[in-house]
């Protein structure tokens, strides 16, 4: 056999063992957990038809999602499964991205790495587009790497299609990958002219008009609080992978790349990992909050190439110890993350169970309210015919909340029952709650 063919069949043999185990670990309680608001929001969406997306974020995404829906339907499952097989292409295009940095080792333990984090786990199995972009910036930087090896004027097109496509999924994602490919890109400068100039220029064309067309909205984040550094750390720790060990292998593999003199790697996947969260962390506090987590799943690829290159650039016996604790980690993180099920999703919101409650006593009330109104997307998914408002002498509400669930009579009277008392209260998650308002004199 030639080396050429070997090369393939490795190739083969490699995606085969990432894809399956992020196929197979995607697809475990897929359509268990309940829908949380966000992701009823895409239930939505891809009910009302590609002509009237719900926002500029998830356009793409929707229309992505709105043919498979008509085929599979529109249950958890379906709506979960295409984030599924968006994380299998990233891991696979991990795998193809690690080989040609490093070898094949790097390449397979490294798509393994990313294909049993917890934390990219947790955005499979989720009816958003997070995983959709994870996968669309790993494709991005491959090509990079295609057009830095090549220099022809397709390749460097090509890379320029693959980053505006992260900048029509998510800005933010694109802007805090930007640095490691200029990295990059930098370290290999005398391959960028004459054609490496077509690549911003693809980007100018078709990424940056979709990213300033949805800076120009209004701002739908601004609501969230600065991070704190508590809630800082905890977001690197589950990005780096393996319940914060994915942190400490990095660290390894940067000093191992070091020691190794191959220093441009070094500085590109560090900064592939860590400047993400610097840029989101600059953004939050000098023009306003972003989702740390969500936002920066861009860096997870880079911490599971740190950690490849750390486990194969040690002594043998040190690799196989922290191996072990690599795997023991991520066995107690995947394990907590299917518990989540348990309290209706990792979100707190167990809309199934509380809309079937209502829905089993409807007779005792003569009307249903959801509060907050914009959550009624995933009551009505479940089945609940909600008012935004009513007088009714019984109301069952439906409400979410982060805070609370307190309703005073100044929050019910817009909603036309300030003078109604509470009679029963049911909890499903820390979120939501199912409550029975009687009028006052009314039994």
């Amino acid at each position: 056999m030639s080396l050429a063919r070997l090369r393939e069949s490795s190739l083969a043999l490699d995606l085969a063992i990432v894809c399956g185990t992020a196929l197979a670990l995607g697809c475990i309680r897929l359509g268990a957990p309940s829908l949380w608001v966000d992701e009823a929001f895409t239930a939505q969406a891809v009910r009302e038809g590609l002509l009237n997306p719900l926002d500029q974020y998830h356009s793409l995404y929707y229309a992505v999602l709105t043919p498979w829906t008509a085929l599979a339907g529109d249950a958890e499952w379906a709506l979960r499964f295409p984030s599924v097989v968006a994380t299998m292409a990233a891991c696979g295009l991990l795998v193809a991205v690690g080989r040609r940095l490093f070898d094949r080792r790097v390449g397979l333990i490294g798509g393994l790495l990313l294909a049993t984090s917890p934390f990219l786990l947790l955005w499979s199995q989720q009816a958003r587009s997070y995983s959709l972009v994870l996968a669309s910036s790993v494709l991005a930087t491959l090509l990079l790497l295609v057009a830095l090896e090549r220099g022809t004027r397709a390749a460097w097109v090509w890379y320029g299609v693959g980053l505006s496509l992260v900048f029509v999924l998510q800005p933010v994602s694109a802007l805090v990958l930007l640095p490691a490919h200029a990295v990059a890109a930098a370290a290999r400068r005398e391959k960028l002219l004459p054609h490496g100039l077509l690549a911003p220029c693809v980007v100018v064309v078709l990424g940056v008009p979709w990213a300033v067309a949805r800076a120009q909205q209004t701002p739908v984040d601004n609501w969230l609080d600065r991070p704190s550094l508590g809630t800082t750390t905890t977001t690197l720790l589950d990005v780096s992978g393996a319940g914060g060990v994915g942190l400490a292998l990095a660290i390894i593999g940067l000093v191992v790349l070091w020691r190794s003199e191959v220093l441009g790697r070094s500085a590109w996947l560090g900064v592939w990992a860590f400047a993400p969260f610097a840029l989101a962390l600059l953004a939050t506090f000098a023009v306003r909050p972003v989702y740390l987590d969500r936002y920066l799943i861009t860096a997870a690829p880079a911490f599971a190439l740190l950690g490849a290159v750390a486990l194969t650039g040690i002594r043998v016996r040190a690799a196989a110890v922290l191996a072990a604790v690599v795997v023991a980690a991520t066995a107690v993180g995947l394990v907590d993350w299917y518990r989540t099920a348990e309290d209706g999703n990792w979100r707190g919101e167990g809309w199934r169970d509380a809309v079937a409650l209502v829905e089993s006593r409807r007779a005792e009330a003569d009307d249903v309210v959801v509060v907050p109104w914009w959550a009624n997307p995933a009551a009505t998914y479940y089945g609940a015919q909600a008012s935004s408002v009513s007088t009714a002498d019984a109301i069952w509400v439906l409400s979410w909340s982060e805070i609370g669930h307190p309703l005073p009579p100044s929050e019910r009277r817009p909603l036309g029952f300030g003078e109604h008392r509470l009679v029963e209260r049911f909890a499903f998650g820390h979120r939501v709650e199912a409550q029975l308002w009687r009028r006052q004199g009314v039994r």
